[in-house]
């Protein structure tokens, strides 16, 4: 949409000096409603170059410094540069064309043409000025207007330019040149420049229409033809009809000229101006709409009818019918917060919180208290018969009656009781119901006579009362009993709601048969046919305090409560308090309606009001609300839902680009985009929106991600949903979204997306990894039978070795034990035999003893090598060590040894010592039976685990073995040490001693090669 008409260095300049006049961006006085958004709410700058709507509902704000889009909560920024490569340029303009795409015109001349594939950048050709607006003919050419009054046409690629050879007025030193377009209905082009209008044929522009005005703008009228604002005149014109004067508005300053010019759906025509804001023309009058600024630049419409208005430095403002009417004291209402509300055929009556009585009657409001007539005293509630008279409640202990004028006074003498009266019923048999204080009691007055109805104790004030189709007065107390007066029984039904004492500010009978509750802190209650439900904060009803309940338009009750007004439907309500809905849909009139931190007052019955024009009247604390249902758009349809972005841990990976290509990551518009999640993320974040401007504080929003979540979440306003990391697997996000009607968007948006596994959860894996289980269980079973069966060998191979060490043992102590023993009984007996010759038997018994301890000696042998504790290889080199000394020593033969030092701790099994011990006593016996040595060396070395034992003599020595007992004992040697695994060796020569070599190898330890060992001592 064009911006305002001056020239480009005084936009320039206005716009860096940043110097605005700014007007309230409401009025209670106006019928229309405004709220505006600037850079504190998002907007990227508060100076507004252009607007328009996209297909897909996003509204697109151009800005002196860059565009945006926005979805009625948030302004998304883009960069120029970012899509058209043109740093320094501004975007001036804007233009929806019919391809479904969006044109961007540039402060140096250049149309840029955006959609959800490409921005395409068209400049060659192009005058280097500033953009003024744009506008696209029934062929899809865009025709450009620029500041200089230059126009241009784009078409098919091609540029065109036009000018006064082409019909065009002439370019004017001391005029604006502003030349303003307009595509008709027929898809023709209109110009207006320097005060002439006309139309483009046959590739000419033919003037029509002279203007006695200079500065002229034209818009289409849906019904054929063109609108024409010059000055402060609106003309309606078509071709070969004469101009229709509409009349004049009226700025406030007398040389503001119009800007822009827009006909809305319902065919208003909105002015724009330079300095003096917004006009709106109805058909019949014009009308002056309250703006943020008073530089109007851009206007539009969207598909709900909002008008959308661009300002020059003081942002963007929506329009909209006001449903919502103010009264305050700056609209006209006497100071003090209205509390009782009624009407008569007269007007609407009101009593307020400083004890005022007044009437509003054609909107101008009057004190009747402060009549002559008026008796006097506090008035705080009133309320209007059938037959003409209003009745007020006072707090002096009186009851006045109004008709025709005057006042009628009932006081104690006349039989009222209480001291304060604080509600009033009029019934449908006309009769009047009077709820007292001090003492708190009801009275009702027929045919003049007034009959009282004691209340139970402690109910503290009455509040409220109202009639049931019953014809059963229901009464409210502040101690929060609820009473039913029937057939004049008074009965207390506070046990058949709550069972509490619930604080009651306010009750409300349908012609449905319920009774409406609202209470001071513990939300709604709802009483029909004996079954009563409560509904509250919890289950999502948007206040716990209610001060009034109205039935308004069809199906809905309005209710006024500490955080402001709402509406919700009453089935709703039922299907909640029933326990047959868990949730409620409600509307709430906020800031859309230019409501702001209001909060309903609590006053005395009657409260709030439908009166016969069918507007609601609601007391609130601070104002008194006006609603005009018939103002409220019921069948909005249900807004678009839009999937925004994705993000994964804290990456965006998908957006939704619109006309706005998407450079990084996947365009969520298009239904066949594919997400691929990792393994390893995080977190998942959707961003989504429903785009509605009406009031979009009120839509609420449901989504499921289906393979994940088993039902619909209520997310409320919230326009996002996070998930913490997701298992491997095929995902579909959905979201939907309700309008403030409840009228739900159920197909909404959707993304389907997979998570991607992680190796070890992938088919390839799974099936690796059954096979190698399939194959680890078939090792395992082979392994542990052939452990088992290793293990039956080895308890075979220990039982066949401890049977081969039996049979040893038994061998030798048979062998040495038993032949010593033989020997012992036979030298004994030799010596009894020799009893008669001393000399021989003592020689006997010398020999016996003898061989008795060369059977100990043997025993001790044959118990050290069973003997465990004797299993380490240092045992064994200390016995043989000591062994050797002491047998050599005893033949008289000189023995050194050489042991190590610090041997290893090697267990050595009993066979092996038992052996080992042999070969060297049997070599040691050798040493002393045949050598005939003086001198015998033992030397023991260990290295690692191997065992080395030499013994060397100084003995005669010999060459050659002979076949003797010598050569037996060096063959038992040799076949013990195979036996164990050993090596023996033995080198001699006569006359040159001779060398024994024993080693082996312990088998606790790995064998090695002898070769490669370093022997320690």
């Amino acid at each position: 949409m064009p911006f305002s008409a001056i020239r480009l260095a005084g936009w320039l300049s206005a716009t860096i000096l940043g110097g605005w006049i700014s007007a309230p961006a409401d009025s209670g006085n106006s019928s229309w409603l405004t709220y505006a958004w600037q850079s504190d709410d998002g907007l990227p700058n508060n100076y507004v170059t252009g607007l328009a709507q996209t297909p897909d509902g996003y509204l697109w704000v151009a800005t002196f410094s860059r565009p945006a889009r926005f979805d009625g909560i948030r302004f998304e920024e883009f960069f120029p540069k970012d899509f058209a490569g043109a740093a320094n340029q501004k975007i001036t303009a804007l233009q929806l064309s019919r391809r479904g795409g969006l044109w961007m015109g540039t402060s140096h001349g250049q149309a840029i043409f955006l959609n959800s594939k490409s921005a395409t950048v068209f400049a060659k050709g192009f005058p280097d000025k500033v953009v003024q607006a744009m506008v696209e003919d029934e062929d899809g050419a865009l025709w450009i207007a620029y500041l200089s009054g230059a126009v241009c046409r784009l078409k098919d690629g091609k540029i065109a330019s036009f000018g006064v050879q082409d019909g065009l007025p002439p370019y004017e030193e001391h005029n604006p040149n502003v030349c303003s377009l307009a595509c008709d209905t027929q898809g023709q082009i209109w110009f207006a420049k320097s005060g002439q209008i006309g139309i483009f044929r046959q590739e000419h522009f033919e003037t029509l229409l002279q203007l006695h005005s200079i500065t002229a703008y034209v818009a289409s009228a849906r019904d054929g033809g063109i609108w024409i604002c010059s000055d402060h005149q609106l003309i309606k014109f078509s071709v070969g009809k004469s101009p229709e004067n509409c009349g004049t508005f009226e700025p406030k300053n007398a040389d503001a000229e119009p800007s822009v010019l827009l006909e809305d759906h319902e065919g208003g025509v909105w002015i724009g101006t330079s300095d003096s804001g917004l006009f709106h023309y109805d058909g019949s009058h014009f009308e002056n709409i309250p703006t943020s600024g008073d530089r109007i630049t851009s206007l539009t419409q969207d598909r709900e009818g909002n008008i959308w208005a661009g300002t020059g430095n003081c942002g963007l403002d929506r329009i909209r019918p006001r449903t919502v009417e103010l009264e305050t004291a700056e609209t006209g209402l006497p100071s003090g917060t209205v509390e009782s509300l009624s009407e008569d055929v007269h007007g609407v009556w009101s009593t307020t919180q400083n004890g005022l009585l007044l009437r509003c009657q054609n909107g101008v409001w009057s004190t009747i208290s402060a009549n002559p007539k008026w008796p006097g005293g506090r008035a705080t509630c009133v309320t209007a018969d059938g037959k003409g008279a209003v009745w007020i409640g006072t707090k002096e202990h009186a009851l006045y009656r109004w008709s025709d004028g005057n006042f009628t006074r009932w006081t104690h003498a006349d039989g009222v009781v209480g001291r304060e009266i604080h509600a009033l019923l009029v019934d449908r048999n006309g009769d009047l119901w009077i709820g007292e204080e001090k003492p708190d009691i009801v009275q009702r007055l027929h045919d003049g006579k007034l009959e009282t109805f004691p209340m139970p104790a402690d109910i503290r004030i009455i509040r409220t009362m109202t009639e049931d189709i019953a014809g059963n007065i229901w009464i409210g107390t502040s101690g929060g009993s609820l009473i039913r007066i029937s057939k004049g029984v008074v009965t207390d039904e506070t046990s058949r709601t709550t069972g509490q004492q619930l604080s009651i500010r306010c009750l409300r009978a349908t012609a449905d048969g319920s009774l409406w509750i609202g209470y001071a802190d513990d939300g709604l209650g709802w009483l029909k046919d004996g079954r009563f439900g409560r509904i509250s904060a919890e289950q999502g009803f948007p206040d716990d305090s209610i001060s009034q309940i109205i039935a308004g338009d069809p199906g809905w009750l309005w209710f006024g409560g500490d955080h402001g007004i709402f509406k919700a439907r009453q089935d709703d309500l039922e299907f909640l308090a029933a326990g047959r809905a868990a949730k409620v849909n409600y509307l709430r009139y906020g800031q859309s309606e230019g409501l702001f931190s209001l909060e309903a007052n609590c006053g005395d019955s009657p409260g709030a009001l439908r009166s016969q024009d069918g507007r609601l009247w609601i007391p609130m604390q601070t104002a008194l609300a006006i609603i005009n249902p018939n103002r409220l758009s019921g069948d909005l349809p249900p807004p678009p839902v839009l999937l925004k972005k994705v993000v994964v841990d804290d990456q965006t990976v998908a957006s939704y680009g619109g006309v706005m290509p998407v450079r990084n990551g996947i365009d969520l518009q298009h239904p066949q985009a594919q997400l691929r999640l990792p393994p390893d993320h995080r977190r998942l974040e959707f961003e989504f929106s429903a785009l509605s401007f009406s009031a979009p504080e009120n839509i609420r929003f449901q989504y499921r991600l289906e393979g994940f979540d088993d039902h619909w979440i209520d997310g409320g306003t919230q326009r996002s949903a996070s998930y913490s990391r997701l298992t491997a697997g095929k995902y579909l996000f959905r979201v939907k979204a309700c309008n403030s009607y409840g009228i739900w968007n159920k197909k909404g948006a959707a993304l389907a997306f997979t998570v991607a596994p992680f190796f070890w959860q992938t088919w390839w894996f799974r099936l690796a990894a059954l096979a190698m289980f399939t194959s680890l269980t078939a090792m395992t079973v082979r392994y542990i039978s052939s452990r088992r069966v290793r293990m039956k060998l080895k308890l075979l191979e220990q039982q066949a070795a401890l049977d081969k060490e039996r049979a040893r043992i038994a061998r030798d102590i048979h062998d040495d034990l038993g032949s010593y023993l033989t020997e012992i009984v036979m030298l004994s007996e030799f010596a009894l035999q020799d009893g008669s010759e001393p000399e021989k038997a003592n020689k006997h018994l010398v020999e016996a003893l003898a061989t008795a301890r060369q059977g100990i000696k043997s025993l001790d042998e044959t118990v050290w090598a069973v003997n465990p504790r004797n299993d380490t290889l240092p045992h064994l080199i200390d016995y043989i060590g000591h062994f050797a000394l002491q047998f050599l020593q005893r033949a008289g033969i000189r023995c050194r040894v050489d042991l190590p030092d610090h041997p290893t701790e090697l267990t050595v099994p009993a066979a092996m010592r038992h052996n080992l011990f042999l070969a060297v006593k049997e070599t040691l016996n050798n040493v002393v039976r045949h050598s005939g040595a003086t001198e015998v060396e033992v030397g023991i070395k260990t290295a690692r685990d191997l065992l080395r034992i030499t013994i060397t003599d100084n003995g005669q020595g010999f060459g050659r073995v002979q076949n003797d007992a010598c050569a037996d004992g060096l063959r038992n040697m040799r076949q013990r040490m195979e036996e164990i695994g050993g090596e023996f060796n033995i080198e001699s020569a006569p006359g040159a001693g001779t060398r024994v070599l024993l080693m082996v190898s312990i088998p606790n330890r790995r064998n090695g090669v002898y070769a490669n060992h370093s022997f320690h001592n």
